[in-house]
C-alpha cells in the first residue's frame, strides 16, 4: 500500500510539475549582440528559469516571452525573473530599459515589474520602464492603463495611455503627464533634439533583428503618412512580399524615415532611411522633398538636408550609409542658376549583428570628408584596410562603377569595390528596375514609341520596382537560409511610394 501510495504521489508531482512548465514559460526569442543568461552567453530558444539574469551589453538588446508577453530589453539592462507560474509573472529591473507588451490578463493573472524605487502593475497593455542611475524609474505608457507605486510611502497613480511618470524611492509617484511635455530644467532644448537624433541614428544603425524591426514597423504604421504593399517575383523568381511606408517621428519634428521590408519564404531584408532637414517640416511633406536635392533658380531652398542615414540588412549583416554636413551648393556662387545637394561628411560601413568595431556599426570600408570648398576631389576619399598605419587615400585595389552587364539598353547597373586591406574584402551590388513578375526591365520596355511624352514614361515608371542586391566577403546570413543565390543583402521597394513622397523625382518634360 506504501509503494502504491509513493508511487501515486510521484506521478502526480510529475503531472503538476508537467503542467506548471506547459503554462509556465519563459524563453529568449531574439538576441542582437552580446547577451547573457546567468553570465552565459544567450542562446534563441533557450528556455529560462525562475531567478534567471538577463544582461544586455552596449548595442546589444534581446527579445524575452514571458507566458506569452513580450519584453523587449534595451542595451545595458539588468533583468531577473523573479516569480514564474502560470497565473504570475514578475520582473525585477535594476539598470536599463525595457519596453513590454503585455496581453490581456484573466482576473487572477498578474504582470509586474519591480524596479529600485516602484513596482508597476498592468493588466494588458504596452508600456516602457527606464531605470537611470540614480535608480529613478520612469514609466511610459502607449497603449492600457498602468498603475505605479512607490513602496515606501505607499503613494500610487495611474498612467493612461500617452503619459508617463516619473517615481523616486522615498516619495509618492509624480503625477501623470503627456509624453514629450517634460519640465524644462531636465533638459535643454538642444539638449533633447541630441537625445532624439542619438536615438533615432541607434535605431538606423543597430535594431536590426527581425522582431524588433517588425515590431516598430507595426506600431509605425499606423501613423505612416504614405503607405504602400504587394506582393511580386524578384529577379531569382523568389516571391516577395514588399511593406513600405514613410513616417514622422513625433519627437523630431525636422525628420521623416522610410522604412521597406521584404519577406521571403527562407529570409527577411528590410531597408531604413532617416532624413534629417535643418528645420521644421511643413504638413505636405512634399513642400519639403520636391527640393531635398536638387533646384532650378536663383534662390536657395529655405529646407534642406544635414543628415542621411540608411540601413539595409538581412537581420544579420548590415550595410549603412552615414551621411552629415548637408548643404545646397549654387552651381556659381556668384549668379547661381541651380542648387544642389552636397554633403561634406560621407561613411560606408559593413557589419554584423556581432560588429564591436566603430560602436557597432561594423567596418568603416571608406569615407569622404570635403575640406570646405563644397567639391568633391579624389584625395578626399580615403578607403581604410586592417592596419590603420598605412591608411592611403589610393583608390581600391579594382573599382567598377555604373557599368551594365547585361548591355546599354537593360536596367541592370553593377559596381564592385575590392579593398586592399590583408584579407582582399570586397563588395559587389547590382540594382536593378524590375516589374512585378520578377522581369529586368530594358529601354524598350519602359518607352512606348507611339507615345514617348514625359507623362508615359512617367506612368510606366510608377508600375516598377527597384531590387538591390549587396554581396560581399565579409557577409555570413546566419539568419536566412541558403537559397542556391548566395550571402546576400536582396531588398526591393517600389517607385511608386517613393514617388509619392517625393524621395524619388520624375521628370515632368522631356526637355
Amino acid at each position: 500500500m506504501k509503494k502504491i501510495l509513493s508511487v501515486f504521489i510521484c506521478v502526480n508531482l510529475w503531472f503538476l510539475i508537467s503542467v506548471y512548465l506547459c503554462f509556465a514559460e519563459a524563453k529568449i526569442e531574439s538576441v542582437s549582440g552580446e547577451v547573457t543568461v546567468n553570465n552565459a552567453a544567450a542562446i534563441v530558444g533557450q528556455q529560462l528559469n525562475l531567478n534567471d539574469v538577463i544582461k544586455t551589453s552596449a548595442v546589444s538588446d534581446s527579445v524575452i516571452i514571458i507566458n506569452g508577453h513580450k519584453v523587449t530589453v534595451s542595451e545595458k539592462t539588468e533583468v531577473a525573473l523573479n516569480e514564474l507560474a502560470d497565473d504570475t509573472s514578475l520582473l525585477k529591473i535594476w539598470l536599463g530599459k525595457i519596453r513590454a507588451k503585455v496581453n490581456k490578463l484573466k482576473a487572477r493573472q498578474k504582470f509586474e515589474i519591480k524596479t529600485p524605487s516602484a513596482i508597476v502593475a498592468v493588466r494588458g497593455t504596452e508600456f516602457s520602464i527606464e531605470i537611470t542611475d540614480s535608480e529613478l524609474t520612469r514609466l511610459e505608457v502607449y497603449e492600457g492603463v498602468v498603475s505605479a507605486k512607490e513602496e515606501i510611502t505607499g503613494g500610487e497613480v495611474v498612467v493612461n495611455p500617452g503619459e508617463f511618470t516619473t517615481v523616486k524611492s522615498g516619495a509618492p509617484p509624480k503625477e501623470p503627464e503627456k509624453i514629450g511635455t517634460e519640465e524644462k530644467e531636465e533638459k535643454g532644448t538642444e539638449e533633447k533634439k541630441e537625445d532624439f537624433k542619438s536615438e533615432a541614428q541607434r535605431e538606423i544603425f543597430m535594431e536590426i533583428s527581425r522582431d524588433a524591426v517588425k515590431e516598430r514597423a507595426a506600431d509605425e504604421i499606423k501613423l505612416a503618412e504614405y503607405q504602400n504593399g504587394k506582393v511580386l517575383m524578384d529577379i531569382f523568381g523568389k516571391r516577395v512580399r514588399l511593406e513600405e511606408y514613410v513616417y514622422r517621428p513625433p519627437e523630431n519634428k525636422n525628420q521623416f524615415k522610410y522604412v521597406v521590408l521584404n519577406e521571403r519564404e527562407n529570409r527577411f531584408d528590410f531597408g531604413k532611411i532617416l532624413f534629417t532637414f535643418n528645420d521644421v517640416l511643413p504638413t505636405n511633406l512634399n513642400d519639403a522633398t520636391k527640393n531635398m536635392f536638387y533646384k532650378d533658380g536663383s534662390s536657395e531652398p529655405e529646407l534642406y538636408l544635414t543628415n542621411l542615414d540608411s540601413v539595409m540588412s538581412n537581420t544579420y549583416d548590415k550595410i549603412l550609409e552615414e551621411a552629415s554636413d548637408g548643404k545646397m551648393v549654387a552651381d556659381d556662387s556668384t549668379s547661381p542658376t541651380s542648387w544642389s545637394l552636397f554633403f561634406g561628411n560621407y561613411k560606408f560601413y559593413i557589419g554584423n549583428a556581432d560588429s564591436t568595431e566603430n560602436s557597432g556599426k561594423g567596418k568603416l570600408m571608406w569615407q569622404f570628408i570635403d575640406n570646405g570648398d563644397n567639391i568633391a576631389k579624389s584625395d578626399e576619399f580615403t578607403f581604410l584596410p586592417d592596419d590603420p598605419v598605412n591608411i592611403s587615400h589610393t583608390d581600391p585595389a579594382v573599382s567598377t562603377f555604373n557599368k551594365m552587364p547585361d548591355g546599354n539598353t537593360t536596367f541592370h547597373f553593377a559596381y564592385r569595390d575590392e579593398y586592399k586591406n590583408e584579407n582582399g574584402d570586397w563588395v559587389e551590388k547590382h540594382n536593378y528596375i524590375i516589374n512585378d513578375d520578377g522581369k529586368v526591365q530594358t529601354f524598350s520596355d519602359i518607352i512606348d514609341t507611339a507615345d514617348v511624352s514625359a507623362d508615359k514614361i512617367k506612368e510606366k515608371i510608377l508600375t516598377l520596382n527597384f531590387e538591390n542586391v549587396y554581396t560581399s566577403s565579409m557577409f555570413s546570413d546566419k539568419n536566412s537560409v541558403d537559397d542556391g543565390f548566395g550571402k546576400r543583402i536582396d531588398l526591393i521597394f517600389s517607385s511608386k511610394l517613393l514617388s509619392d513622397a517625393g524621395i524619388l523625382q520624375l521628370p515632368s518634360s522631356l526637355k
